[in-house]
């Protein structure tokens, strides 16, 4: 079998599959498949460009590796000479890695390395798909660490990281995974060199600086910095020393978030700055177990940054000052938006201190999450009247809310017929929203997820409905991945039992999109 993505009219590459018969490229014994929206006959032009150039390559089985090898052991050393010799004067990627593999040199400067990277991105493009093509930097990088100089890699490494960030506006995409993987390298050469504290500061202070000037608008890559430095600080000087460079310019205090009309926007970077030099400071705090001054951090911002609020309950019932907890994180509530994990921490706090409030909390919680944990934590502390009074509540707000979770709930209450009558429901209801009738979102779905659960109430309407939203649904769009959908949903049909209807249904189907031959292919699924 073979795997291919072919480069089409649209930006991401259609994905071809290719499986062979006896291992024979001829069109009679393949079987291929493309992603593409092609609805012809034959094959797209995109699986005829992958069968070309298996014909044109002319595959090898053999191990590239193992002729290799046996071409050298059988090749003169004189001769070998003379087509490295001959290879390096054209290759200057080759000629560098031949020095510093076998002489250890060819070192350059952080400046020349970027230079040299910075030429992958000049061409007559502004913009491009695909980022630069680094690999020979990569390769010499580690040849360098093989070869003991884990600082020439690093610089080399580091080089790659700041071309990547200065020739952002170049492509499309600034490949973040790469970024994170050069950063990551730098900083595993720093580390294999064993450095003291001392020597390791100006690593330090290099991280630091470049987490510290990061966009506070985008934070593209604070948090790359970030990861970099906890990796770098691995021990109490480091973290002391790291500590002592956040303090140097603390914030004073949170400002205020601006007015949209200040020119700033709803988005307040002064605010965001604030906020994650004082987290990272509070986090630095922790790693060292400096406590005391943590407490006072926590207590001057508690009420400004979410997180603080529930670390700071937390660590003050930790500590035994469950009343103050409990405070913090009630005001907490009442101040912060996105309250759940304070709500959990006092659902706990709660739970022998005081049964209505731990109950008001729990029922809370539920409507907000949807989390079953505490629907049942709260059937077990209700009488039934107070159950049914819940529940009528729950009910009435997933009604206008999440159909889901009111069929969820009408399953876990034992409703199988209000269960059944709202997926009937929902299943005809026209998609009201652009996003519902992009995903081609007409019903089909919600049939499918609660088939198991309530179509055996009144199979025969389940089907009905499985047919009315199929057949429309079909006809909406074409390619092969439509096409498995609809099968799959066809699949599920058959399993309600109505035999002859099913027969009668995918006769009709096949008839009426007879000129869709990629359709009558798959739909030959149904018969295997």
């Amino acid at each position: 079998m073979v795997n291919a993505a072919v480069q089409g009219s649209q930006p991401d590459p259609y994905e071809v599959e290719i499986q062979f018969v006896d291992g024979a490229v001829e069109p009679e014994t393949i079987d291929a498949t493309c992603t593409c929206p092609y609805d012809w006959g034959g094959y797209c032009k995109h699986i005829i460009a992958v069968l070309l150039e298996l014909v044109e390559t002319d595959i090898e089985l053999e191990d590239e590796r193992e002729a290799v090898e046996r071409v050298l052991s059988d090749a003169h050393p004189e001769e070998l000479r003379d087509f490295l010799l001959e290879e390096s004067e054209r290759d200057a990627d080759l000629r560098r890695r031949l020095l510093t593999r076998f002489e250890e040199q060819d070192t350059q400067s952080l400046y020349d390395y970027k230079k040299e990277m910075s030429q992958q991105y000049r061409g007559p493009y502004t913009y491009r798909y695909e980022g630069p093509d680094f690999s020979e930097f990569h390769d010499l990088a580690e040849t360098h660490r093989e070869q003991g100089n884990p600082l020439e890699a690093a610089t080399i490494y580091r080089a790659m990281t700041e071309v990547r960030i200065e020739n952002m506006d170049m492509v499309q995409d600034y490949y973040g995974e790469d970024f994170e993987a050069e950063l990551d390298a730098f900083v595993e050469c720093i580390r294999e060199t064993d450095l003291d504290h001392e020597e390791k500061r100006e690593y330090i202070d290099y991280l630091f600086e470049r987490w510290e000037n990061d966009d506070s608008a985008v934070g593209t890559f604070s948090g790359q910095y970030e990861d970099a430095l906890w990796e770098l600080c691995t021990d109490d000087a480091d973290l002391q020393y790291w500590r002592d460079l956040l303090e140097d310019d603390q914030p004073v205090e949170i400002p205020e978030t601006s007015k949209p009309d200040d020119g700033i926007g709803s988005f307040d970077t002064r605010r965001y700055e604030a906020e994650r030099r004082i987290e990272l400071y509070a986090d630095v705090l922790d790693a060292l177990g400096d406590t005391e001054t943590l407490r006072e951090v926590y207590e001057q911002y508690y009420l400004n940054i979410r997180k603080f609020c529930v670390r700071y309950a937390r660590l003050l019932a930790a500590e035994g000052e469950d009343d103050r907890a409990i405070e913090v994180a009630e005001e907490g509530l009442d101040a912060l938006s996105n309250v759940g994990e304070l709500r959990r921490f006092l659902i706990d706090a709660y739970v022998d201190r005081d049964p209505e409030r731990h109950r008001e909390l729990l029922r809370e919680q539920f409507r907000q999450s949807g989390d079953w944990e505490y629907y049942d934590q709260l059937r077990a502390r209700c009488s039934d009247d107070e159950w049914e009074e819940m529940v009528a509540d729950f009910e009435a707000r997933f009604e206008d809310s999440n159909v889901r979770r009111l069929i969820d709930l009408y399953l876990r209450e034992g409703r199988t017929a209000d269960a059944f009558e709202t997926v009937i429901e929902a299943a005809r209801e026209e998609p009201d929203d652009a996003f519902r009738r992009a995903v081609g979102d007409n019903g089909l779905a919600i049939l499918s997820e609660y088939r198991d659960d309530v179509a055996d109430y009144d199979s025969a309407t389940y089907y009905e409905v499985y047919e009315e939203r199929l057949e429309p649904f079909l006809a909406d769009t074409t390619g092969r991945d439509h096409y498995q959908t609809v099968v799959e949903y066809l699949e599920e049909m058959r399993e309600l039992g109505f035999d002859d209807e099913f027969e009668t249904f995918v006769a009709h189907l096949k008839e009426k999109h007879s000129n869709r031959p990629a359709f009558l292919d798959e739909m030959e699924a149904l018969d295997a």
